[in-house]
């Protein structure tokens, strides 16, 4: 016993002698200077040049190559200039084909069994735009991950299987749902906000190419012979860009890359058609989806044209400072911490290069205060469009986008790799990466302003609501001034 007081008196002691010195260390003097009397030195990052990276083969191919060691992995990108705008009910079977059957010759299992075998993460995503295939393997595996990505992008199995399942869809699709499902029975709770985005797209899409989903008489229509030649067209060099990295000697990649694709040609392809432009100009309406949840999630928005060159860096710095996905946005702070209503609310611009895209807000919490989150994002986009930006925000937006987002686009060799493959794709230069920077820099308060108000209109936002509906209608707050129904017309989702 004796021996443990005097550890307890021992350590008492030092604690308090360590207490006393620490008391006079800078710790415990916080320096309060503001980060812009610093001095500190401006930051200085400049994007790899893309003329090192960029491989070109002779049937019109080309690649973006980047070495990178940290990890004994190869992912190879392949992005495809076209995608389901050209010809939806298409475009659906080939990508059905692409992520389920592989390339010609590997049918009854013998794809999924090479994926197995090569532990290979793989994936078949495609927009309105553009088809994205993704394979990434251990390094030493590269070599056959190149030629199978050759081969998918050359001559992919198809069936009639496809097509049907393509059709069945179509007639799925068009049959009326107010209640929100997935495709195993009711959405989950993680999954109900990206439920609420899609059927918001479906709806400011629907019947538009850029919709991507195919109409019932579309699909009646469907054959694989279509699918082929849909393929054809599409799938040629020159509207193909690759995008390579990993750990792998950029001269054996680019070895691999001559080797995959030698003999691979094909016409130029077909020029991209005018979409047509879409404008939500009907009545404000509320499109609800009932589900039986302690929250509710609300998108509200509408639909954004092609952003000219001009307007893009405005655009995202207005959009930064009003809901840019971050811990400082005008919404955020409204929402979150001046309220705790939600965990956020954030504002999406997703413009399309040649055709329309959608400009949508999204929050979600409780159903009672979910009025008054909508409420709360339509008084601050009418904000940003009546009153200029202080100074102090566009400084912060202007730093954050040109100092921090910017490099993030380049964080690794894929990301590299893959900002360049795309930018080639969509423009056939790198003039808006080399600008990029001093575009953001250049913003001003009027050019913020002038773009919110180009491509913000809360009048005529639509609205997407997931929840318990007469929970979120009966619910208020005492700061709302209005009811769920002063938003829109209630309607139920299709």
């Amino acid at each position: 016993m004796r021996t443990l007081a005097l550890i307890k008196r021992s350590a008492s002691v030092s604690m308090a002698v360590a207490a006393i010195g620490l008391a006079h260390t800078p710790a415990f003097g916080q320096d309060y200077t503001h980060p812009r009397e610093m001095n500190l030195a401006a930051p200085r990052f400049e994007p790899p040049d893309p003329a090192r990276h960029r491989v070109s083969l002779p049937g019109g191919l080309t690649a973006y190559v980047v070495e990178e060691s940290r990890v004994p992995l190869v992912t190879l990108s392949a992005f495809v200039g076209s995608g389901s705008a050209a010809d939806p009910a298409a475009a659906r079977a080939l990508e059905r084909a692409l992520r389920s059957r592989g390339p010609q010759g590997t049918e009854g299992g013998a794809f999924a069994e090479a994926l197995r075998r090569m532990a290979a993460e793989y994936r078949v995503e495609i927009s309105p735009e553009m088809t994205e295939i993704t394979l990434s393997v251990p390094a030493e595996d590269a070599g056959e991950a190149l030629e199978l990505l050759a081969a998918l992008l050359r001559t992919p199995a198809m069936h009639e299987d496809d097509v049907a399942a393509v059709r069945q869809q179509a007639e799925r699709a068009s049959l009326p749902s107010a209640s929100a499902t997935g495709e195993s029975g009711p959405v989950l709770y993680e999954g109900s906000l990206g439920f609420a985005v899609e059927r918001f797209n479906a709806l400011l899409l629907d019947g538009h190419p850029y919709g991507g989903q195919s109409s019932p008489e579309q699909a009646r229509t469907l054959t694989a012979e279509r699918v082929r030649g849909f393929h054809a067209r599409h799938f040629v060099p020159q509207n193909v860009v690759l995008a390579v990295a990993g750990d792998l000697p950029r001269a054996d990649a680019v070895a691999a890359i001559e080797r995959s694709f030698a003999g691979w040609s094909g016409e130029a392809p077909p020029t991209p058609r005018a979409a047509p432009r879409v404008a939500t100009r009907a009545p404000r309406r509320i499109h609800s989806y009932e589900a039986d949840k302690l929250q509710a999630w609300v998108v509200m928005g509408h639909e954004i044209p092609p952003v000219p060159l001009a307007d893009q860096a405005a655009l995202e710095v207005m959009n930064y400072i009003l809901g840019g996905g971050h811990f400082d946005t005008r919404l955020f702070r409204e929402v979150r911490d001046k309220r705790g209503l939600a965990n956020t609310a954030g504002g999406f611009p997703e413009p399309g290069v040649r055709g329309p895209g959608s400009y949508t807000f999204r929050s979600y919490g409780r159903p009672e205060v979910v009025p008054f989150l909508i409420e709360i994002m339509q008084r601050e986009i009418t904000r940003i469009r009546a009153e200029p930006v202080s100074e102090e925000e566009l400084r912060i937006a202007q730093g954050a986008l040109a100092d921090g987002v910017f490099p993030m686009r380049f964080e690794d060799g894929h990301a590299t790799a893959r900002t360049y493959a795309q930018e080639w794709l969509q423009h056939r230069s790198h003039e808006r990466t080399a600008s990029y920077p001093q575009h953001i820099r250049a913003v001003t308060p009027r050019d913020v302003q002038a773009v919110a108000r180009k491509y913000l209109h809360p009048e005529r936002m639509q609205i997407v609501l997931v929840g318990p509906i007469e929970k979120v209608r009966a619910g208020s707050h005492p700061e709302g001034k209005l009811r769920l129904e002063d938003f829109g017309a209630l309607i139920p989702g299709r």
